[in-house]
């Protein structure tokens, strides 16, 4: 076992115990002991070193409780790498929060450059939600853009799905152990933004479930890795407003997205424009904001392919000439919701053109 991992499993022994959190963790960062020889160190020791005694009652019970090289072998098996904020490849934006994780455990590709942008939105979005988010992250996302979100359904996941689309990376941040992805309808998500050199991340070890409080410490992590922060949709008390609330305080930009004042998912936009939030239409917008040159074309990358075998079909039925939606249902013999969906989709993917009165055309 090399240098690093030996004294990584301390760090990750100690982090099992909920009750240190990252206060007591910098208390014994600043003792400026390897954390090996505080994880074996004797009561008394602990106490030499003035460290509070409700600390030292937690690291006497993580001494007693876990097995560090235990642990180690537990994260092999479930192939989830870790990093402390220690480390050289830390996230130089996270890094730089006021409470940043002291250890991030992560599946994929965490060596990333720090050009990510962080997108948010309802739980219950509508199709304008879904269709704007759409378009901004497949736009970010092929100029190099990294996006990151919570993997949640509603507009997250929409996030997620639009960078892979684009050929693009994304980072999934979950308010859970990684041994269990949340919400299991995504692990096919998950497990795609790994294969595509993207990564999940999250502050939790093993075994954690994915309580309610954890999520608004999550948010934190979605703000701080990006150089700014779009909310697309967000009724009011959503946690997409936690998010930028955090954003706000870590000194990242605020974008949102200007909707209806009928819609209750556009207060939450409207609400953040009103308080100096830029209001943007679209991604150059963003670039424009944050003073970036795109670093490619970012208007006109489109692929017309489809995407998985559901828009296989939809691009069978429309081969020959366009068709309205009530005959694509038809033909494609799937679900009305799910030909609703996929046909927004791949008119923001620029795969297919509305021509009005829901009659749709392959875009070629």
């Amino acid at each position: 076992m090399n240098k690093k991992t030996d004294e990584t499993k301390y760090w990750l022994a100690i982090s099992k115990n909920p009750k240190i959190g990252s206060i007591g963790f910098k208390q014994i960062i600043n003792t400026k002991v390897p954390i090996k020889d505080i994880f074996k160190a004797r009561e008394l020791e602990l106490k030499r070193l003035k460290l509070a005694e409700k600390l030292i009652k937690e690291i006497i019970y993580c001494q007693k409780e876990y097995d560090p090289d235990q642990i180690i072998l537990d994260l092999e098996k479930e192939q989830i790498s870790t990093i402390t904020i220690n480390d050289q490849g830390y996230p130089k934006n996270l890094k730089e929060i006021y409470d940043p994780p002291i250890i991030i455990y992560y599946k994929g590709n965490l060596s990333l450059d720090d050009l990510m942008i962080s997108i948010v939105g309802s739980r219950k979005p509508t199709d304008y939600g879904r269709h704007v988010t759409y378009d901004l992250a497949y736009k970010l996302a092929s100029a190099g853009i990294t996006i990151v979100s919570g993997l949640a359904l509603g507009l997250d996941s929409v996030a997620h799905q639009a960078a892979l689309e684009a050929k693009g990376k994304t980072v999934a941040v979950l308010g859970c152990g990684l041994d269990k992805i949340y919400p299991s309808s995504h692990e096919k998500l998950a497990r795609e933004i790994i294969e595509n050199d993207g990564a999940i991340l999250s502050e939790y070890p093993t075994g954690v479930l994915p309580l309610k409080q954890n999520f608004p410490a999550r948010n934190r992590i979605i703000s701080g890795l990006a150089l700014g922060l779009i909310v697309t949709e967000a009724a009011r008390g959503s946690g997409s407003l936690i998010t930028a609330r955090d954003a706000l305080e870590q000194n990242r930009e605020v974008f949102a997205i200007p909707g209806s004042i009928y819609n209750k998912n556009s207060y939450g936009p409207n609400n953040l424009i009103r308080m100096g939030a830029h209001l943007i239409s679209d991604a150059q917008d963003v670039f424009d904001e944050l003073g970036l040159i795109a670093p490619r074309e970012i208007t006109k990358l489109r692929n017309i392919l489809p995407q998985n075998p559901e828009e296989e079909i939809i691009f069978e039925v429309l081969k020959d000439q366009p068709k309205h939606i009530d005959f694509i249902i038809k033909e494609s013999k799937l679900e009305q919701n799910k030909v609703s969906s996929l046909l927004t989709m791949m008119e923001v993917g620029g795969r297919i053109k509305h021509l009005g009165g829901m009659v749709y055309r392959l875009n070629n």
